[in-house]
């Protein structure tokens, strides 16, 4: 068996037979695992320590779901999307009002101009 590990020494990947394209590995006796090492594999969850695999003291477990009080970019691009939105429907009823008053600007001076 190989084991990939990085400069922390904690194994990050393993392959039984054949190797990874381009990654140097690390020759260990598959007997010497500790009994659960298949079960419980995760990346940086063991460590390869003075010729024994152990489970890395610091390992902490990635996050599925990113921090709540955080705005990622594409929060921001649809932010501003709607920012823009609304300023275009504002804009919009501002030139329908205007042409309402225009409108009946023009009745009136046609109005007018029948009286007369």
């Amino acid at each position: 068996m190989q084991l990939q590990i990085n400069e922390k020494n904690e194994i990050i990947a393993w392959v039984r037979v054949g190797s990874i394209d381009g990654v140097d590995l690390v020759e260990f006796d598959e007997a010497k695992l500790p009994d659960d090492f298949f079960k419980k594999f995760k990346s940086t969850l063991y460590l390869l320590k003075d010729g024994e695999v152990i489970e890395n003291p610091d390992y902490v477990a990635p996050s599925d779901t990113p921090p709540v009080n955080s705005t990622n970019s594409v929060q921001e691009a649809i932010n501003k999307l709607g920012e823009a939105t609304a300023k275009i429907a504002d804009d919009d009823n501002q030139i329908k009002s205007a042409l309402n008053k225009l409108g009946l600007a023009v009745a009136d001076l046609q109005q007018t101009k029948e009286v007369k």
